[in-house]
């Protein structure tokens, strides 16, 4: 089971960059792309799910690598959710089984239709490759500048799986780039992976974005037919271009499915924690409030004495996305009425929301400047919990 476990393929966002971009440049450089006048998109959010799977070895092919890339064409903001690969799922004619052996059930179209029932969101296109297709795709690309930070060494035969990486600044061909975001070091674990594949999505990025790379385009687009396998037509690939013009790598919000490891009749599965993966979805993918609640700073503080209250308070509000820049006691405890503070007109929608879930008073404080964060704890905004916190809570438990 371990091996199995290390053989796993986590495919990444920068791959779908490097799709997409493929893709992109060659409808641009066609004569028909001009005739294309409007987008295709019902909706300026577009929710893609990108599958990496192993070759045919033992049998179907089961997916390694889930993510559901989710993107604002408008606001150019893109979630990614990854959904663990024994994600206990209830796939359609098969039952109760983990999410990746939808695959081997039914294909890529059997797993899309899985996951738009286990979270309740359309899907509305579908990408797929295998270890093979990354490789090459990096290799068409020219491999991809890296700093590995020590040796990689690992050996694995049953999985054939051969990894050996020296340390230092160097350029990683298909098979190269495969082996660093393979690599699971015995510490850190899924850890540190995570931490090697973000870094590689910055590199890819960055080289596709390299305007010599213009110059291979035509063999990458090659590569990409040749090892993917998707439903994007054709035509509706080109409101792609102004999106990756101006993409900004801080646009992304990365979010692993939340649950928990359990055993059921011996099987080990992922558990979603049900309440936790509303709140992620709703925010998301069926719309951009998380990635844009990433970029708001608050500080909340405990106003009605009620022992660790604020980080209560931090810890529901961070399933939202924000980030939390002061936990503290307010300067009383007598507090009748949550204060919402906000310090810029631009965040009254979001001081707004928040009292949808906390409940409460939105003010306005006027800043030093308009558009400044209050001068004290640099925070966008600032949350005094009250005594009708309390109460607000007492009603949805006893409700």
């Amino acid at each position: 089971m371990m091996s199995s476990f290390k053989r796993r393929f986590l495919l990444f966002s920068g791959f779908i960059l490097l799709l997409i971009l493929g893709f992109s440049i060659a409808v641009f450089l066609n004569t028909d792309f001009w005739a294309l006048q409007n987008s295709p998109f019902e909706s300026s959010k577009l929710n893609i799910l990108v599958v990496g799977y192993d070759s045919l070895v033992n049998g179907s092919p089961r997916a390694d690598t889930i993510i559901l890339a989710s993107i604002d064409l408008k606001t150019k903001d893109v979630g990614l959710l990854s959904i663990p690969r024994d994600t206990r799922v209830d796939i359609p004619g098969h039952g109760m089984n983990r999410v990746n052996a939808s695959h081997a059930f039914g294909g890529i179209e059997l797993t899309d239709k899985t996951l738009e029932l286990f979270l309740d969101v359309p899907i509305d296109y579908y990408v797929e490759t295998n270890f093979n297709g990354f490789a090459k795709m990096v290799d068409a690309l020219g491999g991809v500048e890296i700093n590995v930070s020590q040796p990689f060494h690992y050996v694995d035969k049953a999985g054939d799986l051969y990894i050996d990486l020296p340390a230092g600044q160097q350029v990683l061909n298909g098979d190269e780039a495969l082996q660093y975001v393979r690599y699971r070091e015995s510490i850190e674990g899924d850890i540190g992976r995570v931490a090697r594949q973000q870094k590689f999505i910055k590199a890819m990025f960055k080289k596709v974005l390299r305007p010599d790379i213009v110059m291979k385009l035509p063999g990458i687009y090659t590569e990409v037919k040749k090892t993917v396998n998707t439903n994007i037509p054709l035509q509706d690939i080109s409101p792609f271009i102004h999106l990756l013009k101006d993409m900004d790598m801080n646009d992304f919000k990365t979010i692993m499915l939340p649950g928990q490891p359990k055993y059921i009749n011996g099987a080990s599965y992922w558990l979603a924690d049900e309440k936790e993966l509303d709140v992620v979805v709703n925010n998301l993918i069926r719309s951009k409030e998380f990635i844009r609640n990433s970029r708001i700073c608050l500080g909340i503080y405990n106003g009605n004495g009620q022992v660790g209250l604020a980080g209560q308070v931090s810890d529901q509000l961070g399933k939202y996305g924000f980030v939390i820049d002061r936990i503290a006691n307010a300067d009383h405890y007598n507090y009748q009425e949550t204060r919402i503070k906000y310090y810029d007109r631009a965040n009254e929608v979001t001081a707004l929301n928040i009292q949808k879930v906390l409940g409460g008073k939105v003010i306005y404080e006027k800043s030093t400047g308009e558009g400044e964060k209050a001068a004290a704890n640099k925070e966008d905004i600032s949350i005094i919990i009250g005594n009708d916190y309390n109460k607000a809570s007492e009603d949805e438990i006893t409700g």
